[in-house]
C-alpha cells in the first residue's frame, strides 16, 4: 500500500470512530490539512507505524489480528489503534475498569477481556493503582517498589484484587489461533508473560514488548535472548519497546 493510500485509509476510518469519541478527539484529521510527508501515529514513540509496515508489507497480511495485553487507553499511547483504524480487529486485555469501559465504547469491533494475564495458577492477584498515572498500574510488586524508589514516596493510590487469565487460554477462547501481533505493556511482567506463551501452539508473526533490546553495556537483555532463541529476530523498536518478527516468516533478501 502506498503512503498516500495508507494515510487515506486511516482518514477514512475517522468518520465511524469519531462517533464513539476516538479519532474526533485525538486525530490530526480534525485539522484543515495533513502534512504532505507526515505519518499518523498513536503509540508512545511511533511503534504503531513500524508494526503496520511489519504486518502489512513484510508479512503481507491484509487484515492482521492482534492481542494487546495491557491495552490501557483505547487511543493514547496505543500500539494497536492505528491497526484498528485501518481495518484490523483483535483482543484487548485490560484489568482497569475505567479503561475497560472506554475500550468497549471507543473500539466496539475489538473483543475486550476485563482481566490481567496471569503467569501462575492463581486466578486473581493484587492490582496496584498508581497515583496520578493509571498507565503505570501494574500487578508487579517489584515494579511498584522501583517506582517508589525513583519517586522517594508512596506511589500507590490503592490495591485491589483483579481476575487473571492464562494467555494461552485467552488466545484459544477469543481468537482460536495465534494473533498476527502480540503487544505487551504490563509494567514489569512482559518477560514472564512471553515465557508463559506456548509458542508451539500460538506463534505470533510479530511481538512488541515493553523492553529495550540491549543493556547499557551492550549485552542483550533477557527478553531479547529468549525471543531470539525461539526463532525471532529484532527488526525495530523505540526507547521503550522492542519489535520482533518470526524469522521463518521474514522473506529472504532479493
Amino acid at each position: 500500500m502506498k503512503r498516500r493510500a495508507f494515510l487515506t485509509g486511516v482518514a477514512g476510518a475517522a468518520g465511524g470512530a469519531a462517533a464513539v469519541g476516538g479519532w474526533d478527539r485525538y486525530s490530526p484529521w480534525r485539522r484543515p490539512t495533513v502534512p504532505e510527508f507526515g505519518r499518523l501515529s498513536f503509540a508512545q514513540q511511533g511503534e504503531d507505524i513500524v508494526l503496520w509496515h511489519a504486518l502489512h508489507q513484510v508479512l503481507g497480511l491484509d487484515h492482521p489480528t492482534y492481542m494487546d495485553v495491557g491495552a490501557a487507553h483505547p487511543v493514547r499511547a496505543s500500539n494497536t489503534y492505528l491497526l484498528y483504524g485501518t481495518g484490523s480487529t483483535g483482543v484487548l486485555v485490560e484489568p482497569n475498569p475505567m479503561y475497560v469501559a472506554m475500550l468497549r465504547q471507543q473500539r466496539p469491533k475489538d473483543d475486550v477481556i476485563p482481566a490481567g494475564i496471569g503467569v501462575t495458577d492463581e486466578d486473581e492477584a493484587d492490582y496496584y493503582e498508581i497515583k496520578g498515572n493509571p498507565l503505570l498500574n501494574t500487578f508487579s510488586k517489584a515494579q511498584v517498589d522501583k517506582l517508589q524508589d525513583e519517586n522517594g514516596e508512596d506511589v500507590v493510590e490503592r490495591v485491589t484484587k483483579m481476575p487473571l487469565v492464562n494467555i494461552n487460554r485467552a488466545i484459544a477462547e477469543h481468537l482460536g489461533r495465534a494473533p498476527d501481533l502480540l503487544s505487551t505493556d504490563v509494567e514489569g511482567l512482559d518477560e514472564a508473560i512471553l515465557r508463559s506463551l506456548d509458542l508451539s501452539r500460538f506463534r505470533p508473526g510479530v511481538i512488541c514488548c515493553e523492553s529495550v533490546p540491549f543493556l547499557k553495556d551492550g549485552h542483550e537483555t533477557s527478553i531479547t535472548e529468549y525471543l531470539m532463541a525461539q526463532g525471532y529476530v529484532l527488526r525495530g523498536g523505540s526507547m521503550v519497546n522492542s519489535i520482533f518478527l518470526d524469522a521463518n516468516r521474514v522473506p529472504a533478501p532479493a
